[in-house]
């Protein structure tokens, strides 16, 4: 048992560690200020614990099933990291080509602004639960794993608390390193070029989703 605990944890730190869309959106909103970040992080965080929840409910296998559920959920996954990228990339073309000295008008309000990708709160939430690396990682590792002499619904409960206090602890980490180079990061040069590579990234990531499973499909 303790061997395949070691196991787990060493794969849930590659999982957590490897950058990805998750990473690529905490350093997006790291540009606009810390608070943004941990705000990122905690829609994240709520995003983990809502499917290791659903993991140890056996929901996430029964949707893991249905190739059609499966197909859907990586297409709106996909879709959603390119638009969060598309607005990263075209934040930073504006703020490009605005001009020195001479701002804008202030932008309107628009009705479902925040939920449509201004909170980083949301798009932290949502981007982890469409994040097909979280549920393959749910999915298939899950099953790899025999802490026996626990039963089946202790096994998946502990490898979920363990997958969770390692992404929490990853992200406490990320934070305060962010947070120490904040005056850095608040440069309008630092922030454009943080908020262009994070779409970049965003949009690389959800392309390639969108490749694959609409090939396979």
């Amino acid at each position: 048992m303790v061997e395949q605990i070691t196991a787990f944890v060493l794969t849930c730190l590659v999982v957590v560690l490897v950058p990805g869309p998750d990473f690529a959106l905490v350093l997006r909103n790291a540009a606009r200020g810390p608070r943004s970040a941990t705000a990122a992080a905690g829609g994240i965080m709520v995003g983990n614990t809502i499917l290791a929840l659903l993991a140890v409910l056996g929901i996430t296998a029964l949707l893991g099933a249905s190739e059609i559920l499966g197909t859907g959920i990586k297409i709106a996954g996909a879709t959603y990291l390119l638009y969060l990228g598309a607005r990263a990339l075209a934040e930073a073309f504006a703020s490009t080509m605005s001009k020195p000295g001479r701002p804008g008008p202030p932008a309107a309000p628009r009705a479902g602004r925040r939920f449509g990708g201004s909170s980083p709160f949301v798009q932290g939430m949502v981007s982890n639960l469409l994040n097909p690396k979280v549920a393959v990682f749910y999915l298939s590792l899950f099953p790899q794993f025999n802490f026996a002499p626990l039963p089946s619904l202790a096994q998946h409960t502990v490898m979920a608390g363990i997958f969770l206090l390692i992404a929490l602890a990853w992200y406490a980490l990320l934070l305060s390193g962010l947070q120490k180079v904040t005056a850095f990061l608040a440069r309008p040069r630092t922030k454009r070029i943080i908020v262009a590579g994070s779409g970049a990234v965003l949009v690389g990531v959800g392309g390639t989703i969108l490749t694959k499973t609409l090939a396979s499909a």
